[in-house]
């Protein structure tokens, strides 16, 4: 064999060999992390097995400017009795208790429009006159209900007067005292014709009784007949049974004529009430009524007042000048928004919570107004589930005196529905931290390093986080800066690597 091509196919051959022993190594160079990985149990979020076994600690210090540029925050983890929140959304509703739909009770033409849109008025105030044929017939019949209680009055204080002055004078006649002395005793006095009638029978009797008394004196002596005197006495007793009859009749009129009169007043009062009362039916005030006189007022005898029932806004109107109006026509709404309904639908999931959220203070967000919290009172939980949405309503009254809540807004709900009762560790939710599917907290060594903790978390309702495992209690945690302090560890991991 020629020696050139002998040396050849040596080369050639160790060539080859050395090619085969590239590729083995490059094979087993590419295969090196896919073995280590096989090793090295993929990482998974911290668990409380995997901290007891490799607990992670890196610490990171910053130089007193970077410490001060990063606005770092600490602050204690803390062992209380973890308070379970639920965030709802809602929105701002009238007040329906202080909410009113104007309607006119009675039919009428719009005289006169006092208030317009978006108006603040006053209870009391009045909204709307209207002239009502029916008010006007209405508040003629009150007048002349009036009039007449007014002559029953009248009549009767006169009736009481007579009456007095007659029942004396019967008590003086019972005492038989001379008619000149009862003459001028009564003289002036009304009476009636009761004077004439009494005195007259008085008369009689007393001139029957003089008689009597004459006769019996010169009888004995035989100078009248006994005959004359029979006949003087049985005049003189039938004038007594007239005179004293005459008394038990006149007492009896009397009683009679007091009764009637009194009576009178009352259905007098009577009708004034039922007039009144109608009128007041009809939606007029009793201020209205007190001084109706057609002969100065006219036609505005018939205008017909629609006072605001309660402090509020005009946040409707639908009524013009000379407008025709009746009963069944809404012509205003009137809002009291001092104070304003959270409407929110709770989940069906959360309805055992229901029952302990009654007369519960929760916190009302708006966008609005970020820096303000408004406080409102759960007053219903409600008592039936919406089917097509398996939703509960709840609602929460909340005070605006400032009105800055308007009816239709969207607020953010907030509260803390349930408290455990033993004590568990705690950190502000903003101090977890979560990289590669690893929680940590960073907990203050001094005053310008920080060590990363892994954790365990527990439950959350927000503002805190329940810590299971990692830090102890009295551990300071950084709760604002965490990201600078992140971002130079993971900085100092890569410059290791």
């Amino acid at each position: 064999m020629d020696l050139n091509v002998f040396h050849m196919n040596k080369v050639v051959a160790y060539g080859l060999r050395r090619s085969s022993e590239l590729a083995l190594l490059s094979s087993f160079l590419l295969l090196q992390p896919a073995l280590s990985n096989a090793q090295e149990p993929t990482k998974s979020p911290a668990t409380a097995d995997s901290i007891d076994a490799a607990p992670k600690s890196t610490r990171v210090t910053l130089t007193e400017s970077q410490l001060a540029a990063s606005a770092v925050k600490v602050t204690s983890a803390v062992e209380k009795p973890f308070s379970r929140s639920m965030n709802l959304t809602g929105k701002v509703a009238l007040n329906e208790e202080k909410l009113a739909h104007i309607y006119p009770i009675v039919s009428g033409q719009v005289e006169s429009v006092k208030v317009t849109l978006g108006d603040n008025v006053s209870e009391g105030d009045v909204l709307l006159n209207i002239h009502s044929r029916e008010v006007g017939s209405a508040k003629l019949d009150l007048y002349q209900a009036k009039l007449q209680l007014e002559l029953a009055k009248l009549k009767f204080n006169l009736q009481n007067e007579l009456a007095t002055n007659t029942k004396e004078l019967l008590d003086t006649l019972r005492k038989k005292e001379e008619i000149s002395e009862i003459q001028e005793k009564f003289t002036g006095r009304s009476m009636g014709d009761y004077r004439e009638r009494l005195l007259q029978s008085y008369a009689a009797f007393v001139k029957s009784e003089a008689d009597v008394q004459r006769l019996s004196g010169v009888s004995d002596s035989g100078a009248i007949s006994s005959k004359q005197l029979y006949a003087a006495k049985a005049s003189r007793n039938a004038d007594s049974a007239t005179f004293f009859a005459r008394l038990e009749q006149i007492d009896y009129e009397l009683k009679t004529s007091q009764l009637q009169a009194s009576q009178a007043v009352k259905e007098a009062e009577t009708r004034v009430a039922v007039a009144t009362t109608n009128l007041r039916i009809m939606g007029c005030e009793q201020k209205d009524l007190e001084d109706i006189d057609p002969i100065e007022q006219g036609q505005a005898v018939s205008h017909y007042s629609i006072r605001a029932p309660f402090n509020g806004t005009i946040i409707s109107k639908d009524v013009v000048l000379r407008e025709q109006v009746r009963p069944e026509t809404q012509i205003m709404s009137i809002a009291d928004t001092s104070t304003v309904w959270i409407e929110a639908n709770v989940y069906e999931k959360d309805a055992p919570l229901l029952e302990s959220l009654k007369d519960r203070i929760v916190i009302v967000k708006n966008s609005a107004w970020p820096d303000r919290e408004f406080e409102a009172k759960i007053f219903f939980t409600g008592e039936i589930m919406d089917e097509k949405t398996r939703t509960i309503s709840m609602r929460a009254i909340a005070s605006n005196a400032n009105h800055l809540l308007k009816p239709g807004m969207f607020v953010s709900i907030g509260f803390a529905s349930q408290e455990d009762d033993a004590p568990v560790l705690q950190v502000p939710s903003g101090a977890i931290i979560e990289h590669a599917g690893e929680r940590f907290v960073f907990v203050k060594v001094n005053d310008t390093t920080f060590e990363r903790r892994d954790v365990v978390i527990g439950e959350s309702n927000g503002s805190s986080t329940v810590v299971r495992k990692g830090i102890k209690k009295s551990d300071s945690v950084v709760t604002s800066g965490g990201f600078v302090l992140k971002s130079k560890m993971l900085e100092s991991l890569m410059g290791d690597e």
